[in-house]
């Protein structure tokens, strides 16, 4: 007995040790990018975010700063109220909430250890225990390792706005773990309901409040199901699953089917303002996936990158021809996982849940076409099958400890890999330079160095001209690379306009003409309006007439709607204000802005605030009682209140 209890703590130290070494590793993997800057979406939804940056822990505020993320149907008010908590106690530093990815990313890593123990327990049971738990907690552990430590999950730790992501998979986790032991507990006829109904109740609202792919809880349960439990249960139990699995995903997708048939045009009418079409998305997306399953079975770091806008979209089946293999290998995919159903049930999982991770992010929604942190969790299915099945006991007996030893060897690999793609992300100049090296195609990267290079600040007259003539080049190729961009030639207005260079006549011609034409990039307004207060601070010399044409072309853009029309709406507003002084007008265009964005509060105070100054009380009155209204939380309660003082005053 005293021999068995010591050998269990031996174990158990061993266990808590190399859980030790791989929370270290991880640490040791990511810290050479935590002194990294803030890149890219983090600026709007963090940096420029002023809603975040409270003074004081008050009701209204936490709230002002939970929902003020554009992004989502829900908002996102989980990880916006990490991120506001961030910059609360340790202000606008990267640094800190880089670690604070880190520590989420190392949470969801043990707790995906904890989620493989349970996941092999009817594997171990289907083998009658043949599989010992001393090799469960193996596979556990170097699939926990795996994921924890593989470089293509690097940008959702280290790009911060990625929280959402890496925040909505700790609780969809958390969920797969309490189902899974619901599930073991119907299997031994124990009582297992509290635990499954927690996993709908409580974590699927946590994670969707995190990110909209928190929805896809339900459906991972539902692949585990499948594969690993079979619904092997007593008939009341069965009975019970199939009750929860119809009203959280068969009826969900039901009512979405339904309501395409209904609104068939909704779908279509959403690729307004994108550059691809449905089908090119469907096409192009097959030979993503393939993409995606390449670097996460044979990592290639230089392939990777926080855009992947130089992947060329497909024209057609056969245009290129890899769409067409591409398709025909999903399909071979799911009938394999079909197939192996019974006789390699974790190979089938391994498919059905990657394929699962992808349903909303890599399907039929007019998304950006490609983004690395869309594996976050889709992946952690592949690398289960793909180290349980290099650690398989019971056949090849013979090879088994090679296969151990490189088992073992892919972790310092793996550790490897992210730290050399960490390296970069510690310093923005060599992130940009790497990354536009790795991918010379990518005009968001081609962006981002020009950007690099303006933002040296030298005193050397030479050295300065030197590095506009490099910025210059760069933002010319963004333009050159992609004949939809326009950051890059807003780059090179803004630039030359605030220090006094010539803007050539081709630019701006170019550039009214994509904003008219092609596709509006999603920051267009915000650009806009950074042209416009740099116009207004007497900081740039681009007349009038050139920054209200090219508003004006922006909203003659078939895809100017909705929030992308509100912005650049709330641009012109400032520009008839403040340089036009065309009061009346003004007026119209804020009335216009709200119409765009009738949810959005923001605009409606300040078109109420406007009223108030041009006295027109009556007006004032209506748009403070709609803001009531939408202000469900009452997180602009304090600012209403301010302007009806004002209000009062007049």
């Amino acid at each position: 007995m005293r021999s068995f209890v010591s050998t269990t703590l031996l174990r158990s130290l061993i266990l808590m040790v190399s859980l030790g070494l791989v929370l270290y590793l991880a640490w040791i993997a990511y810290a050479p990018g935590l002194a990294g800057s803030f890149v890219f979406d983090d600026g709007p939804n963090i940096v420029q975010n002023t809603s975040l940056q409270i003074q004081h822990l008050d009701a209204e505020s936490l709230l002002r700063a939970a929902f003020s993320s554009d992004s989502g149907l829900f908002k996102r008010p989980i990880s916006m109220l990490s991120f506001a908590f961030n910059a609360s106690l340790t202000g606008l530093s990267p640094y800190y909430f880089k670690i604070t990815n880190l520590v989420i990313h190392m949470t969801n890593g043990i707790s995906l250890y904890a989620l493989t123990l349970l996941l092999l327990q009817p594997t171990r049971a289907r083998l009658e225990n043949a599989l010992s738990s001393r090799h469960c907690q193996f596979v556990a552990l170097a699939t926990a390792a795996a994921w924890m430590l593989h470089p293509l999950n690097l940008t959702s730790v280290l790009y911060v706005v990625q929280r959402m992501t890496s925040l909505s998979a700790t609780f969809t986790i958390w969920g797969l773990i309490a189902f899974a032991w619901g599930r073991l507990c119907l299997h031994r006829q124990q009582n297992g309901y509290g635990w499954i109904l927690a996993s709908l109740l409580l974590f699927l609202p946590l994670a969707l409040l995190c990110k909209e792919n928190g929805a896809l809880l339900p459906l991972y349960m539902l692949v585990i199901e499948l594969t690993l439990f079979r619904f092997q249960a007593t008939p009341s139990g069965k009975r019970f699953l199939v009750a929860i699995f119809s009203l959280s995903v068969v009826l969900p997708a039901l009512c979405f089917a339904a309501f395409l048939a209904w609104n068939p045009s909704w779908l279509v009418n959403s690729y307004v303002g994108r550059a691809f079409t449905l089908d090119e998305r469907l096409m192009t997306e097959a030979r993503i996936m393939w993409f995606y399953l390449r670097e996460i079975v044979a990592p290639n770091p230089v392939q990777m990158g926080l855009f992947h806008d130089d992947i060329a979209k497909s024209q057609s089946l056969l245009a290129p021809i890899t769409t067409l293999c591409s398709i025909i290998g999903l399909l071979l995919l799911l009938a394999l996982s079909w197939l192996a159903q019974k006789k390699t049930p974790l190979l089938s999982f391994a498919i059905l849940f990657f394929l699962a991770g992808h349903l909303l992010e890599s399907s039929i929604f007019p998304l950006e076409l490609a983004h690395e942190h869309r594996n976050y969790l889709p992946m952690y299915g592949i690398l289960l099958a793909a180290f349980y099945y290099l650690l398989y006991p019971f056949q090849y007996a013979d090879t088994l400890p090679m296969r151990r030893l490189a088992g073992v060897l892919l972790i310092p690999l793996l550790t490897y890999g992210t730290w050399s793609r960490a390296t970069y992300w510690g310093n923005p100049f060599e992130l940009a330079q790497y990354e536009v090296t790795n991918h010379p195609g990518s005009a968001r990267d081609n962006g981002e160095m020009g950007n690099n290079y303006i933002s040296i600040k030298v005193e050397d007259a030479t050295v300065k001209e030197a590095y506009y003539q490099r910025a210059r080049q760069y933002y010319e190729k963004s333009a050159e690379v992609d004949p939809d961009y326009t950051v890059g030639l807003f780059a090179l207005l803004l630039v030359n306009s605030s220090t006094g260079r010539e803007i050539d006549s081709k630019w701006i011609a170019e550039l009214k003409h994509r904003l008219e034409f092609s596709a509006l990039e999603p920051a267009t307004g915000n650009t806009l309006m950074q042209l416009v207060q740099c116009k207004i601070s007497k900081k740039c010399t681009l007349d009038n007439q050139t920054l209200l044409d090219l508003i004006n072309a922006s909203l003659r853009n078939r895809s100017a709607n909705g929030p992308r029309r509100a912005l650049i709406l709330s641009s012109l507003s400032y520009y008839l204000v403040d340089l036009a002084q065309d009061y009346p007008q003004a007026l119209e265009v804020m009335r216009q802005m709200v119409q765009s964005q009738p949810q959005e509060i923001e605009y409606r105070l300040t078109l109420a605030q406007y009223l108030v100054a041009m006295q027109k009380p009556q007006e004032a009155e209506e748009e403070l009682a709609e803001i009531r209204q939408l202000d469900h939380w009452n997180a602009y309660s304090a600012r209403v209140a301010q302007v009806e003082q004002e209000l009062r005053k007049k």
